[in-house]
């Protein structure tokens, strides 16, 4: 089948391949359309393609994480994968489990809790990192929201779990059956502070399930944002806790346009940890890494190593728009003289500005009625270099019935295309027949007047 390059462009500039006689296409729209805008397709088939894994876009910056996945939420594309599949020590990261469901629980973010012994429980012993809290303080709900988001206070963990289920053991079970609910299946909660158990481990898909649940409560996404916060006062500090977030603390220059924040992990078996979010030139990205050095700053210097390339070389585009002109088709021996072919809904994906990306419009350029309702028409797929990115096939939604009066006229009408000499000589013979018919009957009728008289 021949292709068609160069006149057809979709409204986002990238260039439309015709695998059908769109030469013909010009033509088609001079004529006159009977069913002009009616379209009998439908979509009935949809193929998405992402990375592989331990893959990441071409040129992209090496970075020192041994665990990477990164993927734009808003739809749905892995755009960096590296041993995203393989068991990690989440560390701190699985504090995310404990403010998202704090959040949903606890209705009351100005609710006073007391700190209690067994919310401090072995936390000096563990060297678990703290925000201050002493047995007897009663901080609000928010301040210990605050205490776990920026400062990864254990205290304040243990006080949510605590407040949030009776007690810790109650709280864990609640955490195991929520990555259930959201699917993540390689997922085991020991604790809801994240300290090392040789059980407690996560991949870096499932954090990213997490991170993105998380990202759409309003409240987390505050949470995220915050730089500082001082607490409410509580007895062991009159003037309140200030509290620092250890993403935000540790970005040295001005962070990537679009960094929306996150939360760091660390324990030795764990290394350096990190989910955050960003957006940037329309992509909605996710990104978690784990296992990166132990120098402090090391995954977030890889987040923004991540974040800043990306910023340059790749953004969201839209490649197919929602009710797109695809193609016009003719119809033979039938009322309906053509169907005009529209996208049902639109293609965005996110796009290296180095990708030879193409648009296919594989439709034929003629139908021949009568068409059966399911019967396969075409299809639009579209490629980055050789790789299928996406594809819709279409079926004919309506039966397109056939005119033995439509048919007729098409077969006299191509009798005279094709001999026109011959067509021509008839219509002179006919023109001389009736002339000489009507001077027959003008003859006859005078006749018959002159035997009137």
């Amino acid at each position: 089948m021949r292709c068609y390059r160069g006149s057809l462009r979709s409204r986002t500039g990238y260039k439309i391949v015709s695998m059908t006689q769109m030469k013909r296409y010009n033509t088609y729209m001079r004529k006159t359309i009977i069913a002009a805008g009616i379209s009998l397709l439908t979509i009935c088939s949809l193929t998405l393609t992402g990375i592989a894994e331990n893959e990441h876009p071409d040129d992209a910056p090496d970075i020192a994480s041994e665990y990477v996945y990164m993927v734009d939420s808003g739809n749905g594309q892995v755009i960096w994968s590296l041993n995203s599949e393989d068991r990690m020590y989440p560390a701190s990261m699985t504090k995310l489990m404990t403010e998202i469901l704090a959040i949903e629980a606890l209705t009351d973010p100005d609710e006073r809790v007391m700190i209690t012994p067994e919310m401090t429980a072995g936390l000096y012993e563990a060297n678990a990192s703290v925000a201050g809290y002493q047995i007897g303080d009663e901080p609000t709900v928010r301040d210990l929201l605050y205490g776990t988001a920026l400062a990864s206070g254990a205290e304040c963990v243990n006080a949510l779990a605590i407040l949030t289920d009776g007690s810790v053991q109650a709280f864990v079970d609640h955490m195991n059956r929520k990555a259930e609910e959201l699917g993540m299946h390689d997922t085991h909660f020991v604790n809801p502070t994240g300290l090392h158990d040789g059980d407690h481990y996560s991949t870096c898909r499932d954090i990213e399930t997490l991170f993105a649940y998380c990202y759409q409560n309003e409240f987390f996404r505050e949470l995220l944002r915050k730089r500082t916060y001082l607490s409410t006062p509580v007895a062991s500090a009159p003037n309140g806790i200030p509290m620092e977030s250890t993403v935000w603390s540790m970005i040295q220059d001005t962070p990537v346009p679009g960094f929306a924040g996150g939360k760091t992990g660390f324990t030795y078996p764990a290394g350096r940890c990190l989910a955050s979010g960003a957006r940037i030139n329309g992509m909605d990205l996710v990104l978690v890494t784990g296992k990166a050095p132990n120098d402090p700053a090391s995954a977030v210097n890889d987040a923004m190593t991540v974040y800043g390339w990306l910023s340059e070389h790749m953004s969201r585009r839209e490649l197919i728009p929602d009710n797109d002109f695809l193609a016009k088709i003719r119809v033979t021996d039938s009322e309906t003289q053509y169907i005009a072919v529209y996208s049902e809904e639109s293609y965005s994906r996110d796009v290296l500005d180095s990708e030879d990306i193409r648009v296919i419009v594989d439709f034929p350029p003629e139908l021949i009625a009568p068409v059966s309702q399911g019967e396969y028409l075409g299809k639009i797929t579209v490629y980055s270099g050789d790789e299928l990115l996406y594809e819709y096939d279409f079926d004919v939604l309506e039966e397109i019935p056939y005119s033995r009066l439509v048919h007729i006229k098409r077969i006299l009408n191509e009798f005279y295309s094709s001999h026109p000499f011959l067509c021509r000589a008839a219509e002179a013979a006919a023109g001389l027949l009736l002339i000489l018919l009507i001077s027959r009957i003008g003859t006859t009728g005078k006749r018959r007047r002159r035997r009137r008289h």
